[in-house]
């Protein structure tokens, strides 16, 4: 991997969002059909989904509601008609937007629906008609900002598509986690200020958050003595990831960057970095290797999973790159920081996703926790893979493993856990 790959992972794998990335694309979907019929009254809307999509989205907090609806959502796009804004469509809600959703509720038709599609888990589309006959469709697939049809009264609106798929998959699959480890070895990060940036932003973020909590869980807070012991760290780092996650999965407007294609996976992947680049006083090039590094090992487990999981794919990634910036700052060797990722997914590896809500702040935030335990407990030299089971010795083919376990072998299990939630 060379300095140009890596952009184009990050070009790929990094999204702005608001709220959670699920009820966002609702929103956004709502956003874009409002606008192109903005000068119409809105009749009926149907929307249907991918069950996965629908499990994810149904009870996380509308941005600016704090509370949950399908059909809340709906309405707020269209209130908002600003497409441009895309999976941060709820980042201008006012007062005055939330004061009308009841009222053109009462006003339009609304039917949701969702349902197993066989060539992707990520399927979004919306008919919306209005009191004068016009109608518009549109179709959002496999990511949730990649826009493949809009239709209005039967005609094509390039303008709104993305090239389908185009530009948004991987160019380069990371094909082993060598690759990465030699490309922060090397340390040419040339093109990538941008993840920099927004790693400093993310964890500035959430430090303000926690002093509006009035908790004691930041860096200044720490004894010396706490800042060598992992066990107290993981627990400040814990609280790092769940105030910034609670935010945006109640519903507040809270702004994230996700990391392949979830928020809560990137606050949980670029706030392990700089918190411990904070709490051990770490040089900007040091810095810069450990977001590198956790970013990068995010991705790889993410690119084994399919975009929607039936697996916790946030907390399995996470927990990862936790594990490994945690070796990697601790000095372990190549092996050992590929222990401690392996010692992590031996305890995660039927870490399920029951949907998206409130209880993924604690997932995610416990992945964190849980993946620098793992880190210490390699470095401690108390704990090695045996290789029995789902876990083996090589990191990739245990990586691989959880990516055939969510993507095969449970394939069919999100209509269970929809059935039962």
């Amino acid at each position: 991997m060379d300095s140009y790959t890596a952009k184009k992972i990050l070009d790929s794998n990094l999204t702005k969002t608001m709220g959670c990335t699920d009820i966002g694309v609702v929103g956004y979907i709502a956003s874009i059909g409002a606008y192109i019929l903005r000068n119409k009254k809105i009749k009926s809307v149907d929307l249907v989904m991918s069950e996965e999509l629908y499990k994810n989205s149904v009870n996380v907090g509308v941005p600016g509601l704090r509370k949950s609806g399908l059909d809340k959502a709906l309405a707020l796009g269209i209130l908002l008609k600003n497409p441009k804004k895309q999976l941060s469509v709820f980042e201008s809600v006012t007062n005055d937007d939330i004061e009308k959703i009841e009222e053109l509720l009462s006003e339009i038709d609304v039917t949701i629906s969702h349902k197993k599609f066989e060539d992707t888990v990520l399927y979004e589309e919306l008919y919306l008609t209005s009191v004068d006959g016009d109608e518009a469709r549109i179709i959002i697939k496999d990511f949730y900002d990649n826009v493949v049809s809009v239709i209005r009264n039967g005609e094509k609106l390039a303008e709104f598509e993305k090239d389908a798929l185009i530009g948004r998959v991987n160019k380069h699959k990371i094909e082993n986690f060598d690759e990465i480890l030699d490309f922060v070895k090397e340390e040419d990060f040339t093109g990538l200020e941008e993840l920099f940036d927004i790693a400093k932003i993310q964890y500035d973020n959430a430090r303000e958050e926690i002093k509006k909590e009035g908790g004691e869980y930041l860096v200044e807070n720490l004894r010396n003595a706490q800042k060598d012991c992992l066990y107290d760290l993981s627990n400040f780092l814990r609280k790092h990831v769940s105030v910034p996650s609670k935010k945006r999965m109640v519903g507040d407007i809270y702004t994230v960057y996700g990391v392949a294609g979830s928020g809560n996976l990137g606050i949980g992947t670029l706030i392990t970095p700089m918190f411990l680049s904070d709490a051990l006083q770490l040089s900007k090039k040091e810095t810069e290797k450990l977001i590198v590094l956790s970013f990068l090992t995010s991705v790889y487990v993410k690119q084994e999973m399919n975009v929607v999981t039936v697996l916790c794919g946030t907390g399995h990634a996470t927990g990862c790159s936790s594990a490994a910036v945690t070796a990697y700052i601790k000095n372990g060797t190549r092996a050992q920081i590929k222990e401690a990722i392996n010692l992590y997914l031996s305890t995660s590896m039927g870490f399920v996703c029951d949907g998206a809500k409130i209880s993924c702040t604690y997932k995610v935030s416990f992945a964190a926790m849980n993946g620098m335990i793992s880190g210490k407990m390699v470095i401690d030299h108390r704990n090695v893979c045996d290789g029995v089971g789902l876990n083996k010795v090589d990191i990739d083919k245990t990586i691989k493993n959880l990516g055939k376990l969510n993507n095969e072998i449970l394939h069919t299990a999100n209509k269970g856990i929809i059935e039962l939630i």
